[in-house]
């Protein structure tokens, strides 16, 4: 019997279903759609965000004070302490490897180009190095700077003679690619250290062939870059670097990311370390290469979290927004349908039916729409994300079928909180004031 009248009453008031059920759908769409941007694109948006800089420093631990200006280390090139090369590796064996996008080791050099004061920098221009057997990763500075724009071409990291000269240098020495300039050490830029220096003779200048400018409005411009391997020979400091740039997918910090490591409990530190918090990152760095230290680069960790928690932020506003306006419609339809249904309730309640059975035949109505209003907005939100996402990013995103029971879930719940109200309202009816005004 039951079944029977809710049949009929889904028959014979099709406009209204409609209405909820577009309503509900529409409501789920924006939703999913929020959702499915936020589980599929959220790494990508951190990846686009990555363009402003790496934002983790290696550096080893005994290297004592930085003598830096305008981002090149004054000490010199034999001074101090420095880490392995062959250990960048293990920043892809931490635990959230996968989150380590890229990294570049660098050697700064002192000397003069062309009669000019200037930094020269070794690095890795676009190498690929073996993670394992099974896997290998391409990296160094275009994969960590995609924004920096090169006149002509990138050195090869495999051509010693290569270089990479800044805009404001290379517009002091008149030279553009396919150019050549001449570098020459400082003394103690390239003073070795230890038993085996005794002895050892400044280098001569050494001729380098101009592959690129370099234009980045930072202090490179002022800056000579060339493969890792020729300042590593020009100081003497084969298979060394001074400090490298790491860039990493971080979450944004929050209150806990800043607590204090020391006094957290077992099952506290478990959830900061399995937490993609970039102080959690740089701890597992450390704790892979001996002797390191890692440290976040704040003002960049610190933007990124920003621009990231308010793209959050305005996202939920959205499905918020979204889902209320859905619970409203419903709310309307089904205070019209109550109001035309009154001397049918009034009918029910005159033959014995409770309260609780009238309102079961409105909720497993309102139900049913809402079931199917959320998984067509389920399905045409996860259309909707692929395409923005494909427009947006130039990757179309997937469907995530995780989101099906919550979409159903607050489907649900939108219609039943719209139909709270206007239930309520109908069963205060009584039969007497209903059947007189028949």
């Amino acid at each position: 019997m039951l079944i029977r009248i809710i049949n009929r009453s889904l028959v014979r008031r099709r406009r209204r279903k409609l209405l909820s059920f577009a309503a509900v759908a529409l409501g789920i769409t924006v939703a999913t759609a929020v959702a499915t941007m936020g589980l599929d694109v959220g790494d990508r948006v951190g990846r686009e965000l990555r363009s402003f800089g790496a934002n983790i420093a290696l550096t080893s631990a005994g290297d004592g004070l930085s003598v830096s200006v305008g981002g090149v280390d004054y000490r010199p090139a034999g001074s101090g302490t420095f880490l392995a090369e062959a250990d960048l590796v293990k920043l892809k064996q931490i635990f959230w490897r996968n989150n380590i996008l890229g990294f570049a080791p660098r050697l700064d050099l002192r000397g003069r180009v062309g009669g000019r004061p200037a930094a020269l920098v070794g690095t890795w221009f676009d190498k690929e190095i073996a993670v394992d057997k099974s896997e290998s990763l391409r990296t160094g500075l275009r994969k960590l700077h995609p924004t920096w724009k090169v006149e002509g071409s990138w050195p090869e990291d495999g051509d010693a003679t290569a270089c990479l000269v800044g805009r404001r240098l290379a517009a002091a020495l008149e030279v553009g690619p396919g150019g050549e300039i001449t570098f020459q050490p400082s003394g103690d830029s390239t003073q070795p250290t230890g038993p085996e220096s005794a002895g050892a003779l400044q280098q001569p200048a050494m001729a380098l062939a101009v592959r690129g400018v370099l234009a980045t409005g930072g202090e490179e411009d002022d800056q000579v870059f060339v493969p890792l391997a020729t300042a590593q020979e020009l100081a003497h400091l084969e298979g060394k670097f001074r400090r490298a740039e790491v860039s990493a997918l971080t979450k944004p910090e929050d209150d806990f990311a800043r607590s204090d490591v020391t006094r957290l409990s077992a099952q506290e530190f478990d959830r900061w370390y399995c937490t993609p918090y970039v102080s959690s990152i740089c701890y597992q760095i450390q704790q892979a290469i001996p002797g390191a230290e890692a440290r976040p680069v704040y003002r960049v960790a610190e933007t990124e979290g920003r621009i990231l928690g308010r793209v959050g932020i305005l996202m939920a506003l959205l499905g918020g927004a979204a889902l209320m306006a859905a619970a409203l419609a419903v709310a309307s339809t089904m205070l019209a349908t109550v109001l035309e249904r009154r001397v049918e309730i009034g009918l029910f309640k005159s033959l014995g039916a409770t309260n609780a059975l009238v309102a079961s035949i409105f909720l497993l109505e309102a139900v049913l729409v809402g079931l199917l209003g959320g998984l067509a907005g389920y399905f045409s939100g996860s259309l909707m994300a692929r395409h923005l996402a494909a427009q947006v990013f130039g990757t179309a995103a997937g469907f995530h079928w995780i989101i099906l029971p919550p979409a159903l879930a607050l489907a649900l719940l939108v219609t039943l909180v719209g139909s709270a109200w206007p239930l309520a309202r109908g069963l205060k009816l009584t039969p007497l004031t209903v059947l007189r005004n028949e």
